[in-house]
């Protein structure tokens, strides 16, 4: 999760465009001037969202007449791939027969004349589940789940670039990105002003910049952002004699000779599939007898390992349950019940796909000893640098109890 800074919450709160801006941009690029517009009062964290009503148009041959849509103006974050990523997986999931929106239009370009990224999708009527399911029957839930097994083999299903990345707008392979990496605003607080003054970073050089074959590779390539800030911030001095193993770490990864980091390279259960990474209640619309009908908010859905936390859809739902609703009984009924049933019906439906998945998302397996050091010693250091660059309170945690988990996991690899 982002550590979303006081300022880019008032982005979201405030209205960041005039309503003649809206009006003229909807004229401009549909040929249709808004007869309504209104602010959403639920704002997410990266785009500020409005609901547009459009007028029946003169010429019967335009699709978007009499429609409601939705636009979503982006804070300035991470440009260009994150727009472009998101309308990519969008076009793919429709293709796919997914209930995800239409795309009308959409600016990756931040230079356009609104200031700012932007995408102008469908709006999907219906509530989101977030607002329905203490209603539920039962066989509502019971129904539910059926329908999350079947997205899960259509996304399972997809014909996608096998790397650690995103989408480029024809569906090839892009960069990879992700919510916790250094983002625009925060590269200017954090390193650009004073007293860091450290001018010369950008996004490229404090980030990873391609997508990647393999998982050991994804992994180097955030070692090597994170010896880049080690070496340069100075709120994360206390990092310093890390960076001796880390670089041997990152040549080994690099090198792919020692026998644990050529099974990780090789082994066929990381290889990576799409994933919306935010599967929840409250990104699912649904009419009341629990029929899904819209699946939204894919801007940080990507491709990658199966097993990670927030992949498998019925982990993010379970999660959400349990970390909003945990004293809720119907709640912890699902949350106890839904991850078996969730695979027992896949082996039912799909008995091939339930066998594949159920070796990929089964982390002591796949990642060995060996893996499990690595993807904690990258999470621990990552941590460790987001709050001591921030220079937040619990820097001290970094200090005391994070780094040994990165200390300990660099022993154990043997670096």
């Amino acid at each position: 999760m982002a550590i979303v800074h006081p300022d880019d919450e008032a982005f979201i709160k405030n209205d960041v465009l005039s309503n003649d801006a809206i009006r003229d941009l909807f004229t401009d690029r549909l040929g249709l001037t808004p007869t309504s517009i209104t602010a959403s009062t639920r704002q997410g964290s990266f785009h500020r969202v409005y609901f547009i009503g459009l007028p029946q148009a003169d010429h019967q041959d335009n699709p978007w007449s009499g429609m409601d849509v939705v636009l979503r103006v982006a804070r300035p974050s991470i440009t260009k791939i994150k727009t472009e990523n998101e309308v990519a997986v969008l076009r793919l999931l429709r293709e796919a027969g997914l209930p995800v929106p239409r795309v009308a239009f959409y600016s990756s370009d931040p230079s356009n004349p609104l200031g700012y990224e932007y995408d102008c999708i469908e709006r999907v009527s219906y509530p989101s589940l977030a607002d329905l399911w203490t209603s539920f029957t039962p066989a509502q839930f019971d129904s539910l789940l059926d329908q999350f097994v079947d997205i899960h083999i259509k996304l399972f299903e997809l014909d996608v670039p096998r790397v650690y990345g995103s989408l480029a707008l024809d569906g090839s392979a892009a960069p990879v990105f992700e919510e916790t990496m250094w983002q625009a605003q925060d590269i200017k607080r954090y390193f650009h002003a004073e007293p860091y003054n450290l001018t010369a970073e950008t996004f490229e050089s404090l980030n990873p910049t391609s997508y990647y074959t393999s998982w050991p590779a994804y992994i180097s390539a955030f070692l090597k952002a994170y010896h880049h800030v080690i070496s340069n911030h100075p709120n994360v001095v206390f990092l310093r004699d890390l960076l001796e193993p880390l670089q041997a770490l990152i040549a080994a990864l690099d090198a792919g000779e020692i026998p644990w980091i050529r099974r990780l390279i090789d082994a066929p259960e990381l290889r990576p599939r799409l994933f919306h990474k935010d599967f929840h209640f409250g990104n699912i619309l649904a009419d009341t007898d629990g029929t899904v009908h819209g699946i939204i908010d894919w801007e940080f859905a990507g491709l990658g390992a199966s097993f990670a936390k927030h992949s498998p859809l019925i982990n993010n739902l379970v999660g959400y349950l349990r970390w909003l609703h945990g004293e809720n009984e119907t709640a912890k009924r699902l949350v106890a019940t839904w991850p078996a049933e969730f695979q027992a019906r896949l082996e039912k439906r799909a008995p091939e796909i339930a066998k594949v998945w159920a070796r990929e998302i089964d982390r002591d397996t796949v990642l060995g000893m060996e893996g499990n050091a690595l993807s904690d010693l990258r999470e621990f250091l990552r941590a460790s640098l987001e709050v001591g660059v921030r220079g937040q309170e619990n820097v001290e945690t970094a200090k005391s109890t994070w780094k040994p988990v990165v200390e300990k996991s660099f022993k154990l690899l043997g670096f």
